[in-house]
């Protein structure tokens, strides 16, 4: 992590000292783009008005409402058949202590790592 500081901070005073505020051109910036052709920004909002009209209408077509209440009863039943057939007698006193030094130590190493960038 230091290294990269350093990098930064040398990256940072090369470019600090080797910029380059504003070539001259006379103009030809300014000219090339009044040039340019003009964007039709009208088309792009009939063309996404569009797709939006498109894709509402091909959701109430192929019945989306009914698959997305699918889905979610799908998944409450899952999460619900779970919790039901949990087995609180499969689990030893060494699972618990070793789910308890994994959080732990992963919270600690969060909390180092936290420090170490705000540093």
């Amino acid at each position: 992590m230091i290294d990269n500081n350093i990098d930064d901070e040398l990256l940072a005073k090369f470019f600090e000292n080797n910029r380059i505020d504003d070539i001259p051109d006379d103009g030809f910036s300014n000219r090339v783009m009044h040039h340019l052709p003009k964007h039709n920004e009208w088309i792009n909002t009939l063309w996404t008005a569009a797709c939006a009209i498109a894709i509402v209408i091909y959701f109430i077509i192929r019945n989306g409402f009914n698959v997305i209440k699918l889905a979610i009863f799908n998944i409450f039943g899952d999460v619900s058949g779970a919790a039901v057939s949990f087995k609180w007698g499969d689990l030893t006193p060494i699972l618990i202590y070793i789910g308890i030094v994994t959080v732990t130590l992963v919270a600690a190493y969060n909390v180092i790592m936290r420090e170490r960038h705000i540093v």
